[in-house]
């Protein structure tokens, strides 16, 4: 009775924060940053700044989590490395999580500590770079900034040829269907374009070997400077979802009474986006596996005799809003299979193998709330398991703007 109030309290306050933030009268504009194309799944994986989680609230087995990256520390402790120059500088930093884990019994008491580092061996989610970012923006969009400065120069070589008004009014003319054709919202697109304009940028991007722009122009498309680049601006960032994350990693777990290992588990896990990189719902592949050391009770002593591996294969589905990009709901879907190499107790299943779901669901800016359940189909058990996870970067500087 008591968990199941605790429980319920815990989301009254979730919630009423989530119908405070609804409330403000003032409207944030979406901004993409480093965390904000992320999964709350890729998250989990590897924490860019703090994470606080809560696992297993109503279960028997309970755990407190805080997990960070040397990086977040010393930012925190110094914001002036919160520059482009140190994200580069601290790469190595930046990749290395590591986490700190109280246990705690049914009656919230203290059950064991645990503690864990991973690591990132491939990171292509890192945009926390934003130059590589920007640079790849840029590229997409080279040969039209540079058609730019080209259409620039013509118009002031056509208006400053003196008597000749004929001329000068094709200049005039240049820079104003140009101007409109580069400007946001006018609707003028490359069909509109009067022949004698079209043929001066057709010849601009020959001579310079614009090819991109130069097919553009030819085709007469429904489409501005300004959409164009808007639409490169896009691809970029929506293949930026589907990079892959790999990370290894190693933990340990202390019993309640003394400061000594009773499980050590070495894992890894990978982490890619499948689906169309533009849609606004998508898939990621999660794979991962863990080896597991853990004391064998039926051993006097204490020891890490027993040992079992556990494979876990799935995907993650993410559903974003159109408007911000942000994922708000996931829905993971895997198999698991564990097998015990040493150490099988009495009755004890060598090979089991499970089906297990996560949904998860943001609440209020980065604080997640995801159900995991666990099903058993030779035993037709279901196990389920209640968390909650806050990440407080993105917490801060949405509440930062709302003031």
């Amino acid at each position: 009775m008591k968990i199941a109030f605790r429980t319920l309290i815990l989301f009254i306050i979730v919630f009423s924060a989530h119908k405070i933030s609804l409330g403000q009268k003032k409207t944030l504009n979406p901004v993409f940053t480093a965390d904000s194309l992320k999964s709350g799944n890729s998250k989990d994986v590897l924490t860019s700044f703090f994470q606080l989680a809560f696992d297993n609230l109503v279960g028997p087995q309970k755990e407190l989590r805080f997990s960070s990256n040397p990086y977040a520390v010393m930012m925190r402790a110094n914001p002036d490395l919160a520059v482009d120059s140190s994200y580069l500088r601290y790469t190595a930093l930046r990749n290395l999580n590591f986490n700190f884990n109280l246990k705690l019994d049914t009656s919230f008491k203290f059950n064991g500590f645990s503690s864990g580092i991973n690591y990132s061996i491939l990171n292509r989610r890192d945009y926390t770079v934003f130059r590589e970012f920007l640079t790849l923006v840029e590229t997409k969009n080279f040969e039209y900034h540079k058609l730019n400065g080209l259409v620039v120069d013509s118009i002031s070589a056509l208006v400053a040829t003196g008597n000749d008004s004929v001329t000068r009014k094709l200049g005039f003319k240049l820079n104003d269907e140009w101007t409109k054709l580069t400007t946001k919202g006018t609707g003028f697109t490359f069909n509109m374009l009067s022949t004698d304009v079209k043929a001066i940028l057709l010849d601009l991007a020959t001579k310079n070997n614009l090819e991109e722009a130069k097919r553009l122009i030819s085709s007469n498309a429904k489409m501005s400077i300004s959409s164009k680049a808007a639409e490169e601006y896009e691809k970029v960032r929506n293949a930026f979802k589907q990079r892959a994350l790999w990370t290894i990693g190693i933990s340990d777990t202390t019993y309640k009474d003394q400061f000594m290992f009773s499980n050590v588990v070495v894992s890894t896990q990978f982490l890619k986006g499948i689906s169309r990189p533009e849609s606004n719902h998508g898939l990621e592949v999660d794979i991962r596996g863990k080896l597991n050391f853990l004391n064998d009770t039926l051993i006097s002593g204490k020891d890490l005799k027993r040992s079992l591996l556990n494979f876990e294969g799935g995907l993650n589905y993410v559903w974003r809003s159109k408007k911000t990009d942000l994922s708000f709901v996931e829905l993971k879907m895997s198999a698991a299979y564990s097998k015990i190499f040493n150490g099988i107790y009495l009755n004890e299943r060598e090979e089991v193998f499970t089906l297990n779901g996560t949904l998860r669901v943001r609440i209020i800016s980065d604080i997640w709330v995801p159900i995991e359940f666990k099903y058993d189909p030779d035993l037709g058990n279901v196990f389920g398991f209640l968390s909650v996870r806050a990440n407080f970067s993105a917490l801060n500087k949405a509440l930062a703007q709302m003031k």
